[in-house]
């Protein structure tokens, strides 16, 4: 038998206009005078429009056209299946069509079993055996009607329905009320509109619907956010239509935030109640006594709530007060663009809405624009720049897609280049909904970000804006929770292109004409007008260029009205006079190509927290360059290749991060560096000119990162360096080192060392070896291409207890210490190009990642303990012969399994427990039980 299907719920997809609630199917001789007449009476008191077939032939003739068409538009169908039922040709017919519209429309089926065992219908036994018995004597000649009844019944029968027999105590009453109510139930819950056209709402509601049958007598409450536009709204609409039929009380109350300020609180509580309760509420003005009747009438159901565009936990509390009240079972849905509007719990979940992927997106943008699922091969390239602005937003999508219908190519490719400028006028109003939220400091490092720092590191644009006063700390978290503003893995301010763009959008509006006019400058065009014509106003507070391919030379008198100048970024730009117009305000200074050899004396940087000069032109710093610099946190000076010295750092004592990377000229570290106590990162890379570090560096407590790769003349570091307490990675490739002060031993909280090709440091018979004296905190240990032998290898490795990576590729080793089994916490050992490796011994169950390709010498792996799966990988091992231990060939790379195969390693035969193994193009299936391989040479 196939499984029940509850047909009582209507149709989510399919939305037709109902003429009629239900359609009663019944055999009248049977049940006209009894239950099917007291049932139509039932339905019609409770106000549900019923097609009573009433003219039902009683032997024979074709269903008419009016009764078809009532079927057709009825929402559900009402099929009192008596033991007279099948007798009626008439009836069967009518069945037939009934399941016909179920199939085709989605029309909804419920079957009434009246004193007949559902196993009868199914099986045409009893009455209804007796009923095929003579229509197959009276219709020989159509033996293919007979078999469509027969299915009909079958079909039917498997549907969940009511039987009689079994409910209520046989009392008929009490049947129909029960069937007018459920029906009642469920006609009042109308579905709800998704989207015209709803791309890929499925696959992103099904997560939420995946957590909401999770423990189903508890309560649960979901916050769906995410940036405007995303499609919150749409996902819950769509969980709501796929489960409102599991509660006994459902409610979508949209708008929210915008109905409470219209409205106010007594309104939207008598919709929720007037929704649930399925009467109208007469109106109370008072919102206390409105909570607590909510809280009276509901309390005891089980509840579906879903409460769209709440923007404060307040919100809610006013409508429905505290959720404590609710009943097991229920859930309750909160849209928002607010992250964490509750803490998460237990009790409570929240779902990021994410945008859609290409496809999807692709999808939806052609549907409104061609009314097909993919675009015509002319515009293909006009669709995928229009997808990669729009980021996957369906508002966006939706919008541009409709308003570009009927449009030719060149008017889609210019809609782009307009969409770069400004943003799209139908689209702006919702998502300026979230920025209208904020306080005025927020919406300033709202628009900081959107102009100038998305990409940067988040704790770099903090600090600028804590120097202008923004308290961005709480500001950006704010950003963050309204879904504004993201923060990558990597630390990096992120911003959807739409949001950025609104925000762009809200800065040219300041001065549509006259870009002098606003407050933040960032396009090329603009800036180059303003600082060519000399129209800056003191309205401007930042701007921002980058020229690198068309360098500009324009006067610094252009900055003369600027007064309010905080953010400057002026890359390969050359200015001529006097640097003294430039705003004293300023908090960052970005000037890649900085264009002169020293800075000028009337430049005013007494305010600066950021002073970033790649690839300037600088030789060296005067004591007096640098005096006024005293707030200074950020120095880049990279890739300045003329650079001979860096500055006397005594007066600008806040550095926290300095970079001289690629100072090619670097000849001097100025002691002085001793006075940045507040120095966390110090990056002197490639810098291959410098010899020595001053000792003032081990006097930098704060000091948590120092990276010296490439610094190809550095021979020695300070013999102090043991007393930088909170350095956590050294990074010293490619120096010129030759060995490491005994008091490195002491960097209790390194955790990061690399010391790859430095050579020099391992002479073959160096006694004592360096490898000796490392501190026992390291996590990651490089030493690849050191020249490192077995006498220079540590016998006892057992002091590594927190080593989780350990690189020696490229060495002279033959062997592995067997003490490597002591590392208890190692998960990835690179052996690459070992060239002279001849085995692995047993490894901690803790490695998950083993390479070792190109070993050509290489005889035996032990893979006792090892669980790493694909994180196996030995190619270019030609000597390869012995591989022991256990281990799991369903996870190994195709190239690692094909190799072992074909060295003879794995064993072609019977396969147990349906376990099988195939890899790209083999056909030959191994067993993966696990399998024990030993040596077969």
């Amino acid at each position: 038998m196939a499984p029940d299907d509850d047909d009582i719920s209507p149709p989510v997809d399919s939305r037709p206009r109902w003429n009629y609630d239900v359609f009663l199917s019944f055999r009248g001789a049977d049940t006209r005078s009894g239950f099917t007449g007291h049932l139509y009476s039932a339905l019609l008191r409770d106000g549900i429009h019923t097609f009573l077939d009433d003219k039902e032939m009683e032997t024979g003739g074709e269903v008419g056209p009016e009764c078809l068409r009532g079927i057709e538009e009825s929402r559900f169908s009402l099929v009192v299946l008596s033991k007279g039922y099948a007798s009626s040709t008439w009836c069967l017919e009518e069945l037939a069509h009934i399941l016909k519209c179920r199939r085709e429309r989605g029309h909804c089926v419920w079957p009434v079993f009246y004193n007949v065992d559902p196993s009868d219908v199914e099986e045409c036994r009893g009455s209804f055996g007796e009923a095929f018995a003579k229509h197959e004597a009276d219709f020989k000649s159509e033996m293919e009607k007979i078999e469509e009844w027969k299915s009909a019944l079958r079909e039917v029968s498997y549907l969940k329905g009511l039987d009689l027999r079994k409910h209520a105590d046989g009392n008929e009453a009490n049947n129909i009320e029960h069937l007018v109510r459920e029906i009642s139930k469920r006609l009042d819950r109308k579905v709800l509109s998704v989207a015209r056209n709803p791309v890929g709402v499925r696959s992103r509601a099904q997560p939420v619907l995946s957590f909401l049958d999770r423990d189903s007598a508890g309560v649960r409450i979901l916050g769906l956010y995410g940036m405007g536009g995303v499609g919150k709204t749409t996902v819950a609409k769509e969980v709501y239509n796929s489960v409102f039929n599991n509660f006994e009380g459902s409610c979508f109350l949209a708008n929210v935030k915008e109905q409470l300020m219209v409205k106010g609180i007594p309104h939207l509580q008598r919709l929720l109640l007037s929704e649930i309760m399925k009467r109208k509420y007469e109106k109370f003005n008072n919102s206390d006594h409105g909570l607590s009747i909510v809280r009276d009438r509901l309390c005891h159901k089980k509840l579906l709530l879903v409460l769209d565009d709440v923007d404060e936990m307040d919100q809610v509390k006013k409508v429905i007060g505290n959720l404590d009240w609710l009943s097991p079972g229920s859930r309750v849905i909160i849209t928002t663009r607010t992250k964490n509007l509750l803490l998460p719990s237990e009790l409570f979940w929240q779902f990021e809405v994410q945008e859609l992927n290409e496809r999807d997106s692709l999808q939806l943008l052609s549907l409104h624009a061609f009314d097909s699922r993919d675009p015509p091969e002319n515009y293909a390239d006009s669709a995928t720049r229009l997808l990669r602005y729009t980021g996957g937003v369906p508002l966006a999508l939706e919008v541009l897609g409709c308003s570009l219908q009927g449009e030719t190519v060149d008017i889609w490719n210019s809609r782009m280049e307009k969409l770069k400028l400004m943003a799209n006028e139908a689209i702006q109003p919702v998502l300026k909904t979230s920025f209208d939220s904020l306080d005025d400091t927020e919406k300033f490092i709202f628009l900081d970000i959107a102009c100038f720092f998305v990409g940067y590191d988040k704790d770099y644009v903090m600090s600028i804006l804590e120097g202008c006063g923004f308290f961005p700390t709480d500001g950006i978290n704010t950003l963050m929770r309204r879904s504004l503003v993201k923060v990558s893995y990597d630390n990096k301010l992120w911003m959807h292109d739409l949001l950025r763009g609104m925000g762009r959008e809200l800065v040219r509006q300041e001065s549509p004409v006259d870009p002098g006019e606003r407050s933040r400058l960032w396009h090329h065009e603009d800036v180059t007008d303003v600082l060519t014509s000399k129209t800056g106003t003191k309205v401007i507070e930042g701007l921002a260029v980058n020229l690198q391919k068309t360098k500009l030379s324009t006067s610094a008198k252009a900055f003369k009205k600027m007064k309010r100048l905080r953010l400057l970024k002026l890359n390969h730009v050359s200015l001529k006079g006097s640097y003294e117009y430039i705003s004293s305000k300023l908090r960052w200074l970005c000037w890649h190509g900085f264009p002169v050899e020293s800075i000028p004396s009337d430049f005013d940087l007494e305010n600066l927290i950021a002073l970033d000069l790649r690839r300037s032109s600088l030789i060296e710093f005067s004591e007096e360059d640098i005096k006024s610099m005293k707030k200074l946190k950020f120095l880049d000076l990279s890739h300045s290749i003329e650079l001979i010295r860096t500055p006397n750092f005594k007066d600008i004592p806040s550095v926290e991060k300095l970079k001289l990377k690629g100072c090619i000229s670097l000849q001097q570290v100025h002691d002085s560096i001793r006075f940045l106590t507040h120095l966390r990162s110090l990056n002197l890379q490639d810098c291959r000119t410098l010899k020595k570090l001053p000792a003032g560096i081990c006097a930098l407590s704060s000091l948590k990162k120092i990276d010296l790769s490439g610094c190809s003349s550095l021979k020695e570091l300070p013999e102090g360096i043991g007393k930088l307490e909170s350095l956590l990675v050294l990074l010293a490739n490619g120096t010129a080192l030759s060995t490491l002060p005994d008091s490195t031993s002491n960097l209790e909280k390194l955790k990061l060392l690399s010391l790859r090709r430095c050579d020099h440091m391992f002479t073959p018979r160096k006694s004592p070896s360096v490898l000796n004296f490392l501190p026992s905190s390291l996590k990651r240990l490089d030493l690849r291409y050191c020249n490192i032998t077995d006498d220079i290898m540590p016998e006892d490795l057992g002091s590594f207890h927190f080593l989780n990576i350990l690189k020696l590729c490229g060495n002279n080793i033959t062997c592995l210490p067997a003490s490597i089994i002591a590392l208890p916490e190692l998960v990835e050992l690179w052996l690459n190009k070992c060239k002279r490796l001849r085995g692995i011994p047993e490894l901690q169950s803790s490695v998950k990642a083993l390479q070792a390709n190109d070993c050509t010498s290489l005889e035996t792996i032990n893979l006792r303990n090892y669980h790493g799966g694909a994180g196996l990988q030995v190619q270019g091992c030609s000597n390869l012969k012995g591989v022991e231990g256990f281990f799991n060939l369903e996870t190994l790379e195709p190239q690692t399994f094909e190799l072992l195969r074909s060295s003879g390693f794995l064993t072609q035969g019977s396969i147990s427990n349906n376990s099988a193994y195939k890899v790209d193009s083999l056909t030959d299936t191994y067993s993966i039980s696990p399998l024990q391989v030993t040596s077969l040479h």
